[in-house]
């Protein structure tokens, strides 16, 4: 039940504050599911760690993290900095940000570490938000405020 909950606040999030922007944003939340599906799925067939209370599992992941996964794609590039020099200590807040809500996942149980620490999952974390906003960016036209164009 709680990654249900974390999908449902996240595309909350999203329908409140970001719905005009979705249809521009929408590729960043495949790249996110498939970098997020991929590398938990690398991860959990080699026990580094696991989810707990699965109410709708997808092959060993619950299927509202992965749903969450895609609104964070989204909420990740709208709010990605212009200039570059901004974009990594954009990303590292935003995995540190995460990297405490996972914190809170272990100590309720809702996700059990086996040969994992919460720094490999900052540093893991960090890696994929870089990735995900690369390939994003490769899909993604980002338009000046132009008028009449």
């Amino acid at each position: 039940m709680p990654w249900i909950i974390f999908a449902a606040v996240i595309w909350l999030f999203i329908i409140i504050f970001l719905r005009f922007q979705l249809g521009k944003f929408w590729s960043a939340g495949i790249w996110a599911l498939l970098v997020g599906y991929f590398l938990n799925e690398i991860f959990i067939n080699n026990q580094f760690y696991t989810f707990q209370e699965l109410l709708y599992p997808f092959q060993g992941l619950p299927i509202g993290y992965l749903i969450g996964l895609a609104g964070i794609g989204i909420i990740i590039m709208r709010f990605l900095p212009e200039e570059k020099i901004w974009q990594l200590p954009y990303l590292i807040l935003f995995s540190l940000l995460f990297t405490v809500l996972e914190f809170f996942a272990v100590e309720q149980g809702y996700l059990l570490y086996f040969q994992w620490s919460i720094y490999y999952s900052f540093f893991y974390r960090l890696i994929a938000f870089i990735t995900i906003a690369w390939l994003s960016n490769l899909t993604i036209t980002r338009r000046k405020g132009y008028f009449f164009r």
